[in-house]
């Protein structure tokens, strides 16, 4: 679920209030009032009923920059719509005249403001990113959380031109790289399979643990493929990763299939990761499958 923070110009009774500021979490699963509009002069359209109004939205995405970041600019239009009602008399049922109600909507109001977000320095690992929505709906400007590294205290300046600055208070993990372990090899050799897997930050998880889930499928061509079992594997981080087993070391999830008289029949293997530590989370990551392999 998208977290979300609520920024509005506005309360239920549309008094504008003074500056606010406050700390976001990831984990927070409510929207949370961070700044409201700073003139109380400021003029606001009282809230009418049977009115909606559009919504647009930018999304503003940072990576591991050093130093402060400061995004561009964005112009952002949100428009009202009224529903207006009348009643006529309309002829009814043995000629009785009966009250309809006949509705339309109008153009009502318009609102067009820029939204601009500025990131404190903050420490990212080289796979993480940030990401941010702002969006403008009536005259309420909302900063909605996608995916953040960091707890951040959150000011706003301005009315109209609306600048956004995220002060970071303490680092969360975020979810690793898909990227980071891939295939290295697969092959049988006598009975015994070999699964190899390289790691690409085996250097930024130096300390930490790597889980690996593999199960082997048979390749059935001209049938549903099926599994023949599953095996787990923990290791302390390095650069690449050597797993060894038999048909037999795998717990498997049914009998033993028959030896193919035909000659050789093709295996592969589906296989998934986990990090195991403080640096990420605990995200089981699924991979691709491995190519299929003669074995007998």
């Amino acid at each position: 679920m998208k977290k979300s923070i609520f920024v509005g110009f506005v309360l239920m009774s549309f008094v504008a209030l003074a500056q606010a500021q406050v700390d976001f979490d990831r984990g927070v699963n409510v929207r949370e009032t961070i700044s409201r509009a700073r003139n109380s002069e400021l003029a606001v359209p009282e809230a009418r009923f049977g009115s909606r109004y559009t919504r647009d939205c930018a999304r503003f995405s940072f990576g591991p920059d050093a130093g402060d970041i400061t995004s561009d600019r964005v112009w952002l239009h949100s428009m009202e719509y009224v529903q207006e009602c009348n009643t006529v008399m309309q002829p009814g049922p043995n000629g009785t005249p009966v009250p309809v109600q006949n509705c339309y909507e109008r153009p009502g109001m318009s609102w067009n403001q820029t939204a601009q977000i500025k990131l404190a320095a903050r420490k990212l690992w080289p796979w993480e990113r940030e990401s941010f929505d702002v969006c403008l709906e009536g005259p309420w400007m909302d900063l909605y959380v996608n995916e953040a590294a960091y707890k951040y205290s959150v000011n706003r300046e301005g009315d109209y031109d609306t600048l956004f600055e995220l002060t970071p208070q303490s680092k969360m993990a975020m979810d690793p790289d898909a990227n980071g372990l891939n295939l290295g090899a697969f092959y049988y050799v006598k009975g015994l399979y070999t699964f190899g897997v390289n790691d690409s930050w085996a250097k930024e998880y130096a300390g930490e643990k790597v889980f690996i889930h593999i199960e082997l499928f048979k390749d059935n061509h001209f049938w549903f493929d099926s599994s023949q079992g599953s095996k787990d594997f923990t290791f302390d981080t390095r650069e690449d990763y050597t797993m060894y087993f038999t048909a037999k070391d795998l717990e498997s999830k049914g009998p033993a299939e028959p030896v193919d008289p035909r000659g050789p029949t093709k295996y592969y293997l589906k296989w998934s990761f986990k990090r195991v530590g403080s640096i990420s989370n605990d995200t089981v990551v699924k991979k691709d499958q491995t190519p299929s392999i003669e074995a007998q």
